[in-house]
């Protein structure tokens, strides 16, 4: 019982133990109250992960906490309010410093925050944060510690917020935290022609995925703006206007993974303006919206003539069509237009299709793939 006792001060055991309990809160909080030595560990995981800011409310200074309670962070109550000296935040710190992973539903008490301390970061360590954009973020603020790896944001839950929301903390993002890897930009209804955001590069971004709902125009900005960066992965939801690439400045030329959601028609317009030559897996999902034949076969022409060389992965959907009424025999015209251009992949390994049929996927014809140079999966699926 000794010797099992003692075990436990070994920080790598401790460690092992409290990283299980993770998704066990209850018995991390009996752990870190039964045993001063277990604490720091136990409170370590317990805090690493955080999906609200009610807790971090009570660790707030008196009249900080005073001035949530009463006027919620208003900018008039804010406005001139003398920061609490360093000793108050003691408390609040030594919890706050544990957190890495926050989903801070609206960013409203964040900011707040952030605001009443601009000489410092509120959650130091943290690498990756979820949040939804209420309102500008100010200038003076430092939102985003240096530490942030992965920064996925969204508008708030109404149409036609304020313009300025995704520019302020993209500029934040790429001004305070220059070691950004993955940037989400999602669910946000944005009612600007334009992004005014200046020129920005994330030195280090690798994977960018944008499901948001805004302009074609702005939608290209952003394409552009991240263009400047080394990012590999790009994952993105064309809107379902027509979207104008035509741009003089390359789309993300390192680009090794790509995967769209929108038309064949927009996906051809927008492959044709990616430059990177090392595209590896592409990903074409189409759930609504026309999807002709002539535009699948000008997206499979697009595809040959851009990725003949590098392409290891091709998954292609497509949904049913309201311009489409044989849905069997488009299916089989869709790969009549295909499969002939199969041999020109060169390193091709891995074809997934998804076309709209009303017949079993057995009843597809079986493919004679001998003449494909290195396929060695074909998948078929009805939509």
């Amino acid at each position: 019982m000794v010797s099992s006792f003692r075990a436990l001060y070994i920080s790598e055991i401790l460690s092992e133990i409290t990283s299980q309990l993770e998704n066990d809160r209850q018995s991390l909080s009996c752990l870190a109250r039964c045993c001063k030595a277990f604490s720091d560990q136990a409170l370590d995981v317990l805090w690493k992960r955080m999906s609200l800011f009610c807790p971090f409310i009570p660790l707030l200074p008196p009249k900080v906490l005073t001035l949530w309670v009463e006027y919620q962070f208003s900018a008039e109550s804010i406005a001139g309010f003398q920061c609490p000296p360093m000793h108050e935040w003691r408390t609040f710190d030594a919890y706050a410093r544990r957190v890495r992973i926050l989903y801070s539903g609206a960013s409203h008490f964040l900011a707040g925050v952030a605001t009443i301390r601009a000489d410092c970061n509120v959650f130091p360590f943290l690498r990756s944060i979820t949040m939804q954009l209420q309102e500008p973020i100010q200038p003076g603020i430092r939102l985003f510690p240096e530490t942030l790896q992965r920064l996925q944001i969204s508008g708030p839950a109404y149409i036609n917020c304020k313009d300025s929301c995704i520019q302020t903390a993209l500029a934040h993002a790429a001004r305070d935290a220059p070691f950004l890897k993955h940037l989400h930009v999602e669910d946000y209804s944005y009612n600007s022609d334009r992004l005014d955001t200046p020129p920005l590069h994330f030195k280090h971004l690798r994977s960018a995925e944008i499901s948001a709902f805004i302009s074609s125009n702005v939608l290209g900005s952003l394409c552009r703006v991240l263009s400047q960066s080394p990012v590999i992965e790009l994952k993105i939801e064309l809107p379902p206007t027509s979207c104008i690439w035509d741009t003089p400045q390359s789309l993300f030329p390192h680009l090794e993974k790509l995967e769209i959601g929108g038309t064949p028609a927009l996906a051809e317009a927008f492959i044709t303006n990616v430059s990177s030559p090392c595209v590896r897996s592409l990903t074409v999902k189409h759930s609504r919206g026309p999807a002709r034949l002539t535009d699948c076969s000008r997206l499979f022409s697009t595809i040959v003539k851009q990725y003949s060389s590098s392409l290891q992965s091709l998954s292609l959907t497509i949904s049913r069509s309201p311009v489409l009424h044989n849905h069997d025999g488009v299916a089989h015209d869709i790969m009549d237009a295909l499969f002939p251009l199969m041999p020109n992949f060169e390193h091709l390994e891995e074809l997934h299709l998804s076309l709209p049929s009303a017949t079993q996927v057995d009843d597809y014809p079986a493919v004679e793939v001998s003449g494909w140079p290195a396929l060695r999966r074909v998948e078929f699926m009805a939509t």
